[in-house]
Protein backbone atom coordinates (compact mmCIF):
# COMPACT_ATOMS: atom_id res chain seq x y z
CA UNK A 1 0.00 0.00 0.00
CA UNK A 2 1.21 3.51 -0.76
CA UNK A 3 1.11 6.19 1.91
CA UNK A 4 -0.06 9.39 0.23
CA UNK A 5 0.25 12.06 2.91
CA UNK A 6 2.39 14.02 0.43
CA UNK A 7 -0.76 14.63 -1.61
CA UNK A 8 -2.68 16.24 1.23
CA UNK A 9 -1.57 19.70 0.12
CA UNK A 10 -3.87 19.27 -2.89
CA UNK A 11 -6.98 18.99 -0.71
CA UNK A 12 -9.33 21.84 0.09
CA UNK A 13 -9.21 22.57 3.83
CA UNK A 14 -11.06 25.90 3.86
CA UNK A 15 -14.81 26.47 4.14
CA UNK A 16 -16.59 28.93 1.90
CA UNK A 17 -16.62 32.39 3.48
CA UNK A 18 -18.80 35.38 2.66
CA UNK A 19 -17.42 37.77 0.07
CA UNK A 20 -18.50 40.77 2.15
CA UNK A 21 -17.89 40.08 5.87
CA UNK A 22 -18.10 43.83 6.53
CA UNK A 23 -21.83 43.75 5.71
CA UNK A 24 -22.80 42.20 9.06
CA UNK A 25 -21.99 42.42 12.75
CA UNK A 26 -22.14 39.73 15.45
CA UNK A 27 -23.65 39.98 18.92
CA UNK A 28 -22.60 37.14 21.21
CA UNK A 29 -25.10 35.97 23.81
CA UNK A 30 -23.21 33.75 26.24
CA UNK A 31 -19.62 34.15 27.44
CA UNK A 32 -18.77 30.58 28.37
CA UNK A 33 -15.79 28.44 27.39
CA UNK A 34 -17.16 27.53 23.95
CA UNK A 35 -17.31 31.23 23.04
CA UNK A 36 -13.81 31.86 24.37
CA UNK A 37 -11.96 28.92 22.83
CA UNK A 38 -13.94 28.40 19.63
CA UNK A 39 -16.31 31.14 18.44
CA UNK A 40 -14.25 34.25 19.14
CA UNK A 41 -10.90 32.88 17.88
CA UNK A 42 -12.64 31.80 14.66
CA UNK A 43 -14.24 35.21 14.20
CA UNK A 44 -10.88 36.91 14.68
CA UNK A 45 -9.20 34.56 12.22
CA UNK A 46 -11.57 35.56 9.40
CA UNK A 47 -12.03 39.21 10.43
CA UNK A 48 -15.69 39.02 11.47
CA UNK A 49 -16.75 41.93 13.66
CA UNK A 50 -18.21 41.17 17.10
CA UNK A 51 -19.81 44.38 18.34
CA UNK A 52 -21.43 43.21 21.56
CA UNK A 53 -21.61 40.52 24.21
CA UNK A 54 -24.01 39.50 26.99
CA UNK A 55 -23.78 36.93 29.76
CA UNK A 56 -25.72 36.35 32.98
CA UNK A 57 -22.35 36.92 34.66
CA UNK A 58 -21.54 40.47 33.54
CA UNK A 59 -18.01 40.33 34.98
CA UNK A 60 -17.26 37.33 32.80
CA UNK A 61 -18.72 39.10 29.77
CA UNK A 62 -16.58 42.16 30.53
CA UNK A 63 -13.42 40.05 30.84
CA UNK A 64 -14.11 38.46 27.48
CA UNK A 65 -14.89 41.83 25.92
CA UNK A 66 -11.54 43.14 27.17
CA UNK A 67 -9.71 40.11 25.82
CA UNK A 68 -11.32 40.20 22.37
CA UNK A 69 -11.83 43.97 21.98
CA UNK A 70 -15.63 43.83 21.96
CA UNK A 71 -16.95 47.40 22.35
CA UNK A 72 -20.34 46.76 23.97
CA UNK A 73 -21.21 44.74 27.08
CA UNK A 74 -24.95 44.47 27.69
CA UNK A 75 -26.76 44.24 31.01
CA UNK A 76 -29.67 42.12 29.75
CA UNK A 77 -30.66 39.91 26.84
CA UNK A 78 -33.36 42.46 26.00
CA UNK A 79 -30.72 45.19 25.69
CA UNK A 80 -28.56 42.99 23.47
CA UNK A 81 -31.47 42.12 21.20
CA UNK A 82 -32.54 45.78 20.92
CA UNK A 83 -29.10 47.04 19.87
CA UNK A 84 -29.16 49.00 16.63
CA UNK A 85 -26.49 48.79 13.97
CA UNK A 86 -26.11 50.05 10.42
CA UNK A 87 -25.25 46.48 9.43
CA UNK A 88 -27.15 43.21 9.60
CA UNK A 89 -26.70 41.58 13.01
CA UNK A 90 -26.11 37.87 13.51
CA UNK A 91 -26.94 36.77 17.05
CA UNK A 92 -24.60 34.00 18.21
CA UNK A 93 -26.52 32.10 20.89
CA UNK A 94 -23.73 30.33 22.81
CA UNK A 95 -26.09 29.33 25.61
CA UNK A 96 -27.49 26.17 27.25
CA UNK A 97 -30.31 24.54 25.32
CA UNK A 98 -32.96 25.46 27.90
CA UNK A 99 -32.26 29.14 27.17
CA UNK A 100 -32.65 28.92 23.39
CA UNK A 101 -36.43 29.30 23.20
CA UNK A 102 -36.68 32.23 25.68
CA UNK A 103 -33.88 34.01 23.80
CA UNK A 104 -35.39 33.42 20.36
CA UNK A 105 -38.59 35.05 21.61
CA UNK A 106 -36.62 38.26 22.23
CA UNK A 107 -34.70 38.38 18.96
CA UNK A 108 -35.91 40.99 16.47
CA UNK A 109 -38.23 39.87 13.69
CA UNK A 110 -36.34 39.23 10.43
CA UNK A 111 -33.07 38.64 12.29
CA UNK A 112 -30.29 36.04 11.98
CA UNK A 113 -29.25 33.51 14.60
CA UNK A 114 -26.50 30.94 15.01
CA UNK A 115 -27.83 28.53 17.65
CA UNK A 116 -25.47 26.42 19.72
CA UNK A 117 -26.37 22.74 19.73
CA UNK A 118 -28.28 20.82 20.89
CA UNK A 119 -31.48 21.96 19.21
CA UNK A 120 -33.47 21.68 22.44
CA UNK A 121 -33.51 18.84 24.95
CA UNK A 122 -36.07 16.76 23.05
CA UNK A 123 -38.13 16.60 19.86
CA UNK A 124 -40.85 18.91 21.15
CA UNK A 125 -38.31 21.64 21.94
CA UNK A 126 -36.66 21.18 18.55
CA UNK A 127 -40.05 21.66 16.87
CA UNK A 128 -40.72 24.72 19.03
CA UNK A 129 -37.43 26.24 17.87
CA UNK A 130 -38.41 25.65 14.23
CA UNK A 131 -41.85 27.15 14.85
CA UNK A 132 -40.42 30.24 16.55
CA UNK A 133 -37.99 30.87 13.73
CA UNK A 134 -40.79 30.60 11.19
CA UNK A 135 -43.16 32.83 13.18
CA UNK A 136 -40.55 35.57 13.69
CA UNK A 137 -38.84 35.06 10.32
CA UNK A 138 -35.55 34.32 12.05
CA UNK A 139 -32.94 32.90 9.70
CA UNK A 140 -31.60 30.25 12.06
CA UNK A 141 -28.75 27.77 11.85
CA UNK A 142 -27.77 25.18 14.46
CA UNK A 143 -24.06 24.91 15.15
CA UNK A 144 -23.17 21.45 13.83
CA UNK A 145 -19.73 22.64 12.78
CA UNK A 146 -17.79 19.36 12.55
CA UNK A 147 -18.74 19.01 8.88
CA UNK A 148 -16.81 22.26 8.27
CA UNK A 149 -13.65 21.38 10.19
CA UNK A 150 -10.53 21.59 7.97
CA UNK A 151 -9.70 17.89 8.22
CA UNK A 152 -13.31 16.96 7.40
CA UNK A 153 -13.32 19.29 4.40
CA UNK A 154 -10.11 17.57 3.30
CA UNK A 155 -11.72 14.16 3.80
CA UNK A 156 -14.76 15.11 1.72
CA UNK A 157 -12.52 16.55 -0.99
CA UNK A 158 -10.59 13.26 -1.11
CA UNK A 159 -13.89 11.39 -1.51
CA UNK A 160 -14.99 13.77 -4.31
CA UNK A 161 -11.67 13.23 -6.09
CA UNK A 162 -12.25 9.48 -6.04
CA UNK A 163 -9.21 8.79 -3.88
CA UNK A 164 -11.19 6.29 -1.81
CA UNK A 165 -12.71 4.55 -4.82
CA UNK A 166 -16.16 4.71 -6.33
CA UNK A 167 -18.06 3.77 -3.17
CA UNK A 168 -17.81 4.25 0.61
CA UNK A 169 -17.94 0.91 2.40
CA UNK A 170 -17.24 1.82 6.05
CA UNK A 171 -17.60 4.80 8.36
CA UNK A 172 -16.18 4.30 11.84
CA UNK A 173 -16.10 7.05 14.47
CA UNK A 174 -14.35 6.00 17.66
CA UNK A 175 -13.94 8.34 20.62
CA UNK A 176 -12.45 7.08 23.87
CA UNK A 177 -11.41 10.24 25.69
CA UNK A 178 -11.99 12.26 28.83
CA UNK A 179 -14.40 15.19 28.83
CA UNK A 180 -14.39 17.28 32.06
CA UNK A 181 -18.18 17.46 32.35
CA UNK A 182 -17.99 19.39 35.62
CA UNK A 183 -16.63 22.34 33.64
CA UNK A 184 -20.23 22.98 32.56
CA UNK A 185 -22.35 22.74 35.76
CA UNK A 186 -25.65 23.13 33.88
CA UNK A 187 -25.07 19.73 32.26
CA UNK A 188 -25.64 17.96 35.60
CA UNK A 189 -29.36 18.57 35.16
CA UNK A 190 -29.51 17.72 31.45
CA UNK A 191 -31.94 14.82 30.89
CA UNK A 192 -29.75 13.58 28.02
CA UNK A 193 -26.07 14.36 27.87
CA UNK A 194 -23.48 12.70 25.67
CA UNK A 195 -25.54 12.21 22.54
CA UNK A 196 -27.21 15.65 22.14
CA UNK A 197 -24.26 17.60 23.57
CA UNK A 198 -21.43 15.75 21.81
CA UNK A 199 -22.10 12.81 19.50
CA UNK A 200 -24.77 14.70 17.59
CA UNK A 201 -21.79 16.14 15.68
CA UNK A 202 -20.86 12.63 14.55
CA UNK A 203 -24.43 11.76 13.62
CA UNK A 204 -24.56 14.93 11.53
CA UNK A 205 -21.21 14.04 9.94
CA UNK A 206 -22.44 10.59 8.86
CA UNK A 207 -25.47 12.25 7.26
CA UNK A 208 -23.22 14.80 5.55
CA UNK A 209 -20.82 12.18 4.18
CA UNK A 210 -23.70 10.13 2.77
CA UNK A 211 -25.76 13.04 1.42
CA UNK A 212 -28.19 13.03 -0.37
CA UNK A 213 -29.01 9.63 1.18
CA UNK A 214 -30.43 9.61 4.70
CA UNK A 215 -30.24 6.76 7.23
CA UNK A 216 -33.31 4.55 7.16
CA UNK A 217 -32.70 3.07 10.62
CA UNK A 218 -30.55 3.88 13.64
CA UNK A 219 -29.80 1.54 16.52
CA UNK A 220 -28.59 3.34 19.64
CA UNK A 221 -27.64 2.47 23.20
CA UNK A 222 -26.50 5.01 25.81
CA UNK A 223 -25.28 4.37 29.34
CA UNK A 224 -24.28 6.29 32.44
CA UNK A 225 -20.93 5.82 34.14
CA UNK A 226 -20.54 4.46 37.68
CA UNK A 227 -17.94 7.14 38.47
CA UNK A 228 -20.36 9.96 37.54
CA UNK A 229 -23.78 8.90 38.84
CA UNK A 230 -24.99 12.51 38.96
CA UNK A 231 -24.81 12.82 35.15
CA UNK A 232 -27.00 11.18 32.55
CA UNK A 233 -25.49 8.93 29.85
CA UNK A 234 -21.94 9.81 28.80
CA UNK A 235 -21.29 6.73 26.63
CA UNK A 236 -23.08 5.70 23.48
CA UNK A 237 -23.01 3.23 20.64
CA UNK A 238 -24.82 3.91 17.36
CA UNK A 239 -25.21 1.81 14.23
CA UNK A 240 -26.77 3.13 11.02
CA UNK A 241 -28.65 1.40 8.22
CA UNK A 242 -29.01 2.85 4.70
CA UNK A 243 -31.66 1.43 2.42
CA UNK A 244 -29.78 2.47 -0.72
CA UNK A 245 -26.72 0.45 0.36
CA UNK A 246 -27.36 -2.40 2.84
CA UNK A 247 -23.63 -3.27 2.79
CA UNK A 248 -22.53 0.13 4.13
CA UNK A 249 -21.14 -0.30 7.67
CA UNK A 250 -21.49 2.94 9.64
CA UNK A 251 -20.94 3.01 13.40
CA UNK A 252 -20.20 5.50 16.18
CA UNK A 253 -18.68 4.48 19.51
CA UNK A 254 -18.04 6.97 22.33
CA UNK A 255 -16.79 6.66 25.89
CA UNK A 256 -16.28 10.15 27.26
CA UNK A 257 -15.06 9.22 30.73
CA UNK A 258 -11.79 7.55 29.77
CA UNK A 259 -9.53 8.24 32.75
CA UNK A 260 -6.48 6.15 31.90
CA UNK A 261 -4.20 8.61 30.21
CA UNK A 262 -3.52 10.29 26.90
CA UNK A 263 -1.58 7.38 25.36
CA UNK A 264 -4.50 4.99 25.78
CA UNK A 265 -7.09 7.44 24.46
CA UNK A 266 -8.48 7.19 20.93
CA UNK A 267 -10.43 9.76 18.97
CA UNK A 268 -10.62 9.29 15.22
CA UNK A 269 -12.83 9.10 12.14
CA UNK A 270 -12.10 6.30 9.68
CA UNK A 271 -13.68 6.18 6.24
CA UNK A 272 -12.97 3.25 3.93
CA UNK A 273 -13.92 2.90 0.28
CA UNK A 274 -13.46 0.42 -2.52
CA UNK A 275 -10.14 2.03 -3.48
CA UNK A 276 -8.64 3.48 -0.33
CA UNK A 277 -9.13 4.73 3.19
CA UNK A 278 -8.84 7.98 5.12
CA UNK A 279 -8.28 8.35 8.84
CA UNK A 280 -8.66 11.68 10.63
CA UNK A 281 -7.66 12.25 14.25
CA UNK A 282 -9.86 14.64 16.23
CA UNK A 283 -7.43 16.68 18.28
CA UNK A 284 -10.18 18.75 19.90
CA UNK A 285 -11.29 15.77 21.97
CA UNK A 286 -7.81 15.48 23.45
CA UNK A 287 -7.85 19.21 24.17
CA UNK A 288 -11.04 18.79 26.21
CA UNK A 289 -8.94 17.23 28.95
CA UNK A 290 -7.78 20.77 29.71
CA UNK A 291 -9.54 23.51 27.76
CA UNK A 292 -6.84 26.00 28.77
CA UNK A 293 -4.39 23.98 26.66
CA UNK A 294 -6.50 23.80 23.50
CA UNK A 295 -3.77 25.24 21.25
CA UNK A 296 -1.41 22.46 22.30
CA UNK A 297 -3.50 19.89 20.43
CA UNK A 298 -3.94 21.69 17.10
CA UNK A 299 -1.25 19.52 15.51
CA UNK A 300 -3.26 16.42 16.39
CA UNK A 301 -5.98 17.31 13.89
CA UNK A 302 -4.53 15.31 11.02
CA UNK A 303 -5.74 13.22 8.12
CA UNK A 304 -3.94 10.32 6.46
CA UNK A 305 -4.95 8.88 3.09
CA UNK A 306 -4.03 5.33 2.08
CA UNK A 307 -4.50 3.89 -1.40
CA UNK A 308 -4.88 0.21 -2.12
Amino acid sequence: MEHCSQLLSQLNLKPLLPNNPDSFHIILIGAGSIANIAHLPAYKLVNFTVIGIYDVDKNRAQEMANKWNIPNVFDTVTEACAFKSDKKIIFDLAIPSNQIIPTLKQLPINSYALIQKPMGEDLSEAQAIVDLCEQRNIHGSVNFQLRYAPYILGLKDAIRRGWLGDKITTIEIHVNAHIPWATWPFLASAPRLELPYHSIHYVDLVRDLMSPYEPTALHCRTTRHAALPEFSAIRSSLSFEFEHDPLLFANIYTNLHHRWGFKQAQTYILVEGTGGAAKAQIGDNFACRDISQVDKYDNLQVIVIIFS
